[in-house]
């Protein structure tokens, strides 16, 4: 077994062994590896395609080899769980199972429509995590004749922000790690800077969602009305010496 590699978005690609739990997964976050002959094998229960339930009633066993990933939730909300081949002609003989702190969640083993069949996809959808849960998703490669099959494994994170923040601006005011997807509203904080401060507008996906008057170290502030299709949110920080910073900070749409 070839210990996965993560791939964090907007970030070189690091190493990550497969027996330690990976760094902190943010938005959009991706493995690599490669399932081989020498791989571990064991018997998995089949999952229930239509609803992606761990266990279908009735289901069959079936031995397959298979590769783990491990992370602990740095943020709450959904996730949608994509494995594939990378291999030059994909095929999606793949079962998936996703664990929250040691008990199934989802599963499934079929792609969920033509397009996916096509590009070699499985996938689980709305896989809620909360902060702080331990979270181990286990992929199966049902071709037992293929001795080597390279894979990738995407981890979309809704809401969720890709980077840290960029800008002068971050000395004033901290950019929030998540959006709310469902309330469409974040709050931001201003640092202990921002007695200099005169006053700062927010914006996100080019339109303003946010802006606040003679700014008090510490204060919470709540931007409302984010689109849904914003990847990023900007701060535009008026200081009281004359002068502007910016800070802006990527994120994963909603949708």
């Amino acid at each position: 077994m070839k210990s996965p590699h993560k791939i964090a978005a907007l970030a070189a690609a690091v190493i990550v062994p497969l027996a330690l739990v990976a760094p902190a997964a943010h938005a959009d976050s991706s493995y690599t590896g490669v399932i081989e002959l020498s791989d571990p094998s064991m018997n998995f229960p089949e999952p229930n395609p239509d609803t992606d339930q761990c266990l279908k009633p009735g289901g069959g066993n079936q031995a397959a080899r298979y590769d783990t990933v491990t992370f602990t939730s740095r943020t709450n909300g959904p996730r949608r769980i994509v494995i594939r081949s990378t291999a030059a002609m994909p095929d999606a003989p793949f079962a998936i199972w996703a664990y929250r702190n040691g008990t199934c969640v989802a599963a499934d083993y079929q792609p969920d429509d033509a397009a996916e069949a096509s590009q070699g996809i499985v996938d689980l959808d709305n896989v809620v995590f909360a902060k702080g849960d331990k979270v181990l998703i286990r992929f199966f490669y049902l071709n037992g004749g293929v001795p080597t099959v390279p894979w990738k494994l995407d981890i979309f994170q809704p809401g969720t922000a890709n980077a840290a923040a960029a800008g002068k601006g971050a000395s004033y005011v901290k950019l929030p790690e998540q959006v709310s997807c469902s309330s469409h509203q974040a709050t931001v904080k201003a640092t202990g800077k921002a007695r200099k401060v005169k006053s700062i507008v927010f914006k996100a996906g080019g339109k303003k969602v946010g802006s606040v008057q003679r700014v008090r170290p510490g204060q919470n502030i709540k931007l409302k009305k984010i689109p849904a299709t914003a990847t990023s949110i900007k701060a535009v920080v008026k200081l009281k010496g004359g002068g502007k910073a910016k800070v802006v900070r990527a994120y994963s749409a909603c949708r």
